[in-house]
Order: structure tokens, then sequence, then C-alpha cells
């Protein structure tokens, strides 16, 4: 009896399992039937891009898409969110023309492209920019320090080049900073140091050499070559909560492994919240 009872279990589950893959395909057509039915209304398609991408011999989950210029006219709109989608192309100058917004993301898309050198003068009121893990390139413009209400400025993983702006320490409201797995090259400015509101920076897979200035919650400056003394400025980071420089993810100031010399500050005593400092395998003195 309890043999047939466990065989019957298992071919109910197995009837749900196949029913659900059956609701899970038949989902995906409806979408599918319903994209093509779109891409069968457009009438002006200049690249031929919907012909390209928009299929039946390509699955529905691997079509890709671009951004229509015609957000641009939404003239109130205050956030924009296109994060994770198969978006590719660049982003159409209109975006950027935008002045009632304040929050624009396309993390994780496939897009490319430079960012506008006066993206503050047509975005004034921005707080939050996103453009992590795309194909974006070119440098970084000092110009975003013209964004006053900036907070959160996220650009790692991508292939912007060229140094770190030291204009960004003007953006004294900045409470997050990713810059990390670029090509970025140069020193990082101490000008950084004015940022007494930040709480985390990821500087990480980068070119950087010389001083450095501090990282927050992530192993932020690891694959760079810092060598110099860690300069008195990060006293000037009273909300630091999270500060590393090796693998690890604890909240503590790690600065193990790297190649400082020379004698560190007396300031770094200020540190009233910090729990733990590791500075072993130096060259300390």
């Amino acid at each position: 009896m309890m043999s047939r009872f466990l065989l019957l279990h298992c071919l109910i589950l197995i009837s749900l399992f196949i029913a659900a893959a059956a609701a899970n395909t038949s989902s995906t057509i409806t979408d599918r039937d319903g994209l093509l039915a779109l891409k069968a209304h457009i009438t002006h398609d200049p690249t031929n891009f919907l012909a390209k991408n928009w299929n039946t011999s390509t699955p529905v989950c691997n079509w890709t898409g671009t951004i229509p210029s015609q957000l641009g006219n939404l003239s109130s709109l205050q956030s924009l969110n296109l994060s994770f989608n198969r978006l590719s192309g660049s982003i159409p100058s209109a975006i950027f023309t935008m002045y009632t917004l304040k929050n624009v993301s396309f993390h994780e898309n496939q897009l490319s492209g430079q960012i506008p050198a006066n993206i503050c003068s047509s975005l004034p009121f921005l707080e939050f920019f996103s453009l992590s893990k795309n194909m974006f390139h070119g440098g970084i413009p000092s110009t975003l320090s013209n964004c006053t209400y900036l907070r959160i400025l996220s650009l790692a993983y991508n292939d912007f080049s060229g140094a770190v702006p030291r204009e960004i320490g003007n953006s004294t409201k900045l409470k997050i900073l990713y810059l990390g797995r670029n090509r970025l090259q140069g020193g990082i400015p101490r000008e950084l140091g004015n940022l007494t509101k930040l709480e985390r920076l990821q500087l990480f897979e980068n070119n950087l050499t010389g001083n450095f200035l501090y990282n927050i919650y992530m192993p932020s400056l690891i694959h760079n070559v810092l060598t110099s003394i860690i300069p008195k400025e990060i006293n000037n980071f009273i909300n630091l909560k999270e500060l590393h420089l090796h693998c690890n993810y604890n909240i503590n100031f790690y600065l193990s492994l790297n190649d400082f010399s020379g004698a560190l500050p007396k300031e770094i005593g200020n540190l009233t919240k910090l729990k733990h400092l590791s500075l072993d395998h130096n060259r300390l003195q």
C-alpha cells in the first residue's frame, strides 16, 4: 500500500511539473506573438533593427531592443529605470535633456556610447545616475560635479578610461561612488577627501596608481597598484562604516597585502567607529 501511495505521489508531481512547463511555454509563445503583432504595426524602422532581432527563429528571451528617442518628450518625468533588459545601441541624446529627471538607471544592459559633457546642464536635479554593467567608453566628464544634488553615481563594469576627475570631490552630497572594473588610470585624487558623506566607494580592477585614499563596502582597490602612504584626508570620512582593500566582506578596515610604506598618520586615531584595522604584509615603518 505504501509503495502504491509513493508511486501515485510521484506521478502527481511529474504531472504538475509537465503542466507548469507547458504553461510556461504557452506564456512565452503568447509573449512572442504579442511582440510580433506590435512589430507588424511599426511602419518605420530605418535601421531594420526589428527585422534582424524580432523573429520566430530567435527565442523571445534573447530579443534585444533600443531606447526610442520619443521618451525625451515626457516633459514631467522624474524617474527613468530601464535596468536589467537587453537594450543595445546608444542612449538617445533627448534622454539627457529631460530637465525634470532625478533618477536615471540603465544598469545591466548592452548599451554603449559616452556620457555627454553637458549632462548636468540639462539634468540639474539629477540625484541617482547608473550606467553600470554596460559597454560605455570614453572619459568620465569632470562636469558631473555640476550635478549638485547627485547622491549615487554608478559607472562600474564598463570601458571608461582616463583619470578619475578631481572635480568629483566637489559633489559633496555623494554617498555612493562605483567606478570599479573600468580602464581608469592615474592617481586617486585627494579631492575625494571632500566627500564627507560618502559611504561606499568602488575602484577595484582599474589601472590606478599612487596614493590610496579610501574605499568602502567592496574589495574596492584590488587589482590596482597602490604604493604610497595613506594620506591624512582619510580623517574626513566621518560616516565611514566599511573599508576594504583586500578580498574581505566584513565591517572592518583592511589594508593588507599591499606595498604601503612610511608611517601612519596620527589622524587615523580619530576613526571612532572603527572596529578592526588590518595592515599586515606591508612595508610600514
